[in-house]
């Protein structure tokens, strides 16, 4: 559960915020142009760390859950 769910977060991080968010202009909203980079380094980082921990505790809660429900 740890290994998929750290490949979506890698996925969000990489793809979804450098690449689609970060360079192309499909999040580009009229009149902010000022405002780039929508997501700043600081929030990069920190989403990036609280996904980690948060899917490393949910894995810990499913992988449980099956535990649990397989005996």
């Amino acid at each position: 559960m740890f290994a998929i769910l750290s490949i979506v977060n890698l996925i969000d991080r990489l793809f979804i915020d450098e690449y689609w968010v970060g360079h192309t202009k499909a999040w580009e909203i009229p009149g902010t142009e000022d405002l780039k980079p929508y997501i700043n380094r600081k929030d990069k980082i920190g989403k990036w760390l609280m996904g980690t921990v948060g899917f490393a505790i949910l894995s810990a809660i499913l992988s449980g859950i099956m535990s649990l429900l397989m005996k």
